[in-house]
């Protein structure tokens, strides 16, 4: 898991509409890059090289926020990144958009949201996480040639440093074609 607050905050049941750990950490160039106009701050990033026979990379995960549902459409637009050799391929599933805040959540990408918000459907809310939205399980996939490849996972507060985000990584998803990934 990667947080742009505390992991421990993540934990269930849902109580508060505004769980925050503020670090007053820097944001990250790259999650500036895929929402521009806004600047990141507090973001978790783990990066490393691995070894592929090339093909498809892929990677199952779940964003997760207490920016939900408050703040959708408004300069407060969390960010999660999963970048191989520089691009990102956490992408809303079957566009080229980024997965955040203000592109997924009950009016955007729906289908791809799961609303876990205390204000609309009372407590206790149906998902035993502290988030008041999070993403469906999504697959990041890409495309690598054979040989050492560079990945960089990063999630990030938009707009300010209050308000925790969260990514859970599926353990053992992490695959190059029908393989698990050296590292």
């Amino acid at each position: 898991m990667l947080s742009s607050g505390s992991i421990a905050d993540a934990a269930g049941p849902n109580t508060s509409e505004f769980t925050s750990t503020e670090f007053g950490g820097p944001g990250d160039t790259d999650l500036d890059g895929l929402i521009p106009g806004f600047a990141t701050n507090d973001a978790a990033v783990l990066e490393f090289d691995f070894v592929a026979a090339g093909g498809t990379i892929s990677f199952e995960y779940v964003f997760a926020s207490e920016e939900y549902n408050e703040f959708v459409g408004s300069s407060f637009n969390d960010v999660f990144g999963f970048f191989i050799d520089g691009q990102n391929i956490a992408l809303v599933p079957g566009t080229s958009t980024a997965v955040s805040i203000n592109n997924v959540n009950n009016g955007l990408n729906s289908q791809f949201y799961n609303d876990n918000s205390p204000d609309d459907l009372g407590t206790p809310t149906p998902f035993f996480t502290q988030a008041d939205g999070f993403t469906v399980v999504l697959t990041a996939v890409g495309t690598i040639s054979a040989g050492t490849h560079h990945i960089k996972l990063a999630v990030a507060d938009a707009g300010d440093t209050a308000l925790d985000s969260w990514v859970f990584l599926k353990a053992e998803s992490f695959v190059s074609g029908d393989s698990d990934v050296a590292v």
